[in-house]
């Protein structure tokens, strides 16, 4: 997704403009008060602090998102870090992860750097997302997993399943021991009544400060595990980054909870609802793969010529995408869209989008 961006840039930089919907990044809604908060503590950003994190920060962790849990258990660090840490604490190399496909692409990566074999399940086929029996999967896979992965809500499909539904998949297999890893980036940008959380299994889960208060470059998120697990996860932080920087986490632990906070939040869920349905209404018909109803983004089906024929006819056009084959063999044949990009821009980048869906040869 990277070299996507890369990309991207380089036509930029041959003076065409792009529309940019190729990551989650989130320019379109500029959060004032992080900004100033970071600024605040800008003043004294030489100190290391401890690889957990620091207790101010995992304090306030606790009391807007998990209150039964205590300082232990929780790790401070980049979202994308704590992924691998997560998988790297409780598997050794050749056992087997079940990942979602399609499913966010560092996943895959690390768990091919851990040496470790992967088992995909899928939660989208022929247009149609779902969450499947994992239960019966498992066992007709002839396999036994050390860790499932959940990523609820998905990215990329951009939808939050129901957490009952999950919960009654998944709950024989963590009985098995099975350990499951929630990753729950988006379980407060859910635009519709659907109750995605899952809370009755014993999990690490991982969630991420950049998505829901739009400050990716800050690179913050929580993780949250049984204490050993923690440790070890805290103990990989002090032998790789060291440490999250002491004034961005101290600029978050003032922002989290405050009245700021909640506002911006509700803003970005009433604007990104606006968004999905813009798109909805404006790309020709049957090409919306996924009807979003949480995070960023949505698939769009590029016809048998498949996704990445597609991005790249779609980047000559200055539309720039991400291929879904980047995520799984189920969305080989779309690209994913991000919805985030600045609000001055955004229509003109949809029908930008729109135009060049409309010179596509679907066949």
């Amino acid at each position: 997704m990277f070299d996507v961006l890369t990309m991207a840039r380089q036509r930029e930089s041959l003076g065409h403009y792009v529309a940019r919907m190729e990551i989650g990044d989130t320019p379109g809604f500029r959060n004032d008060f992080i900004h100033d908060l970071v600024t605040k503590y800008s003043s004294s950003p030489y100190r290391y602090s401890p690889s957990r994190g620091e207790d101010v920060l995992i304090s306030k962790v606790l009391e807007t998102q998990w209150p039964s849990y205590s300082n232990e258990n929780v790790v401070i660090g980049p979202a994308n870090f704590l992924i691998t840490a997560a998988l790297a604490s409780v598997t050794s190399p050749g056992d087997y992860v079940m990942l979602p496909d399609p499913g966010f692409a560092t996943y895959k990566l690390s768990a091919d750097f851990l040496g470790l074999k992967i088992l995909n399940y899928p939660v989208y086929r022929a247009g149609n997302p779902s969450f499947p029996n994992l239960t019966d999967f498992v066992a007709a896979s002839g396999v036994r997993p050390t860790v499932l992965v959940v990523n609820n809500p998905s990215n990329p499909l951009g939808i939050a399943f129901e957490g009952d539904q999950i919960l009654k998949s998944i709950e024989p297999l963590a009985g098995k021991g099975i350990q499951v890893i929630f990753d729950e980036t988006y379980v407060n940008l859910v635009y519709d009544d659907t109750q995605s959380l899952v809370s009755d299994v014993e999990a690490i889960r991982l969630r991420s400060f950049s998505k829901e208060h739009c400050a990716p470059g800050l690179r913050i998120g929580y993780a949250v595990a049984e204490s050993a697990t923690a440790r070890t996860m805290a103990d990989l932080m002090s032998l790789s980054i060291s440490c999250a920087p002491q004034f961005i986490q101290f600029a978050i632990a003032e922002y989290l909870g405050s009245p700021e906070a909640l506002v911006f939040t509700n803003n970005l869920k009433r604007e990104m609802g606006r968004r999905l349905q813009f798109l909805a209404d404006s790309i020709p018909g049957g090409l919306l793969q996924t009807t979003p109803n949480a995070a960023f983004y949505s698939l769009i089906d590029m016809g048998t010529r498949g996704g990445d024929q597609g991005f790249t006819f779609l980047l000559d056009k200055n539309v720039s995408t991400c291929p879904g084959s980047k995520f799984g063999q189920n969305s080989k044949n779309s690209v994913r869209v991000s919805l985030a990009g600045p609000a001055d821009k955004f229509e003109t980048d949809i029908q930008m989008l729109s135009s060049a869906l409309n010179e596509w040869d679907f066949h």
